[in-house]
């Protein structure tokens, strides 16, 4: 017969990985991120400090890992929708399709959420990624008219978008859990199209 075998050491670092993680959105959605010490993290996900630092070189690396991959994929969705498509039409549909993978984070954004809403650093920090976000969208909507670089329209574009979103993403969270995040964002941006209609 076959010997059991536990986990593999990739599985266990895994594991140990996401109870860090769990840990410190926990304690600095409880606390507040500045008043919560790495140590504090490490303690209360059953490790020590040593080990903490195994995989993260600070606390706020432990909030803001991956923070952007939602917009990081963005531009290869967008470039892949159909021209004839409008942008904003693309957008929506982009948005929508990377919908699901946040989706099922919602309880990891609600506390990074309040993480970033207890400590000026990280609300400064959050300022400069948006800027980052809104930059990389400009570019991909720049490579889908075959610019070189974003101009004005690009940035103007991008910005909206990312309002947009902004605003899906704070009624989803406010919203019952099982409404689909695609959902909201779709709404979102009808909404949008009907404030951008002449009216009769």
């Amino acid at each position: 017969m076959p010997q059991e075998t536990g986990p593999s050491r990739a599985e266990r670092a895994a594991r140990t990985r996401q109870a860090l993680i769990d840990a410190a959105l926990r304690l600095f959605a409880e606390r507040g991120y500045d008043a919560t010490t790495t140590e504090e993290i490490a303690e209360a996900a059953g490790v020590s400090p040593r080990t903490f630092f195994r995989y993260f070189p600070t606390k706020e690396s432990v909030l803001l890992r991956g923070e952007s991959d939602f917009v990081r994929s963005f531009t290869g969705v967008y470039l892949a929708q159909p021209e004839t498509m409008t942008e904003l039409e693309a957008m929506r549909a982009s948005f929508v399709i990377l919908a699901p993978g946040l989706h099922r984070l919602r309880g990891e954004v609600k506390l990074y959420r309040k993480a970033v809403a207890s400590s000026l650093t990280l609300r400064g920090r959050e300022s400069a990624n948006h800027a980052e976000n809104a930059e990389a969208l400009a570019e991909a909507i720049a490579r889908r008219r075959g610019a070189a670089v974003p101009d004005a329209g690009c940035d103007l574009l991008a910005a909206l978008g990312l309002t947009v979103l902004d605003h899906a993403l704070t009624r989803w969270l406010r919203g019952p859990a099982h409404i689909p995040f695609g959902q909201v964002i779709d709404g979102s941006f009808a909404v949008l199209q009907d404030l951008a209609r002449p009216s009769s």
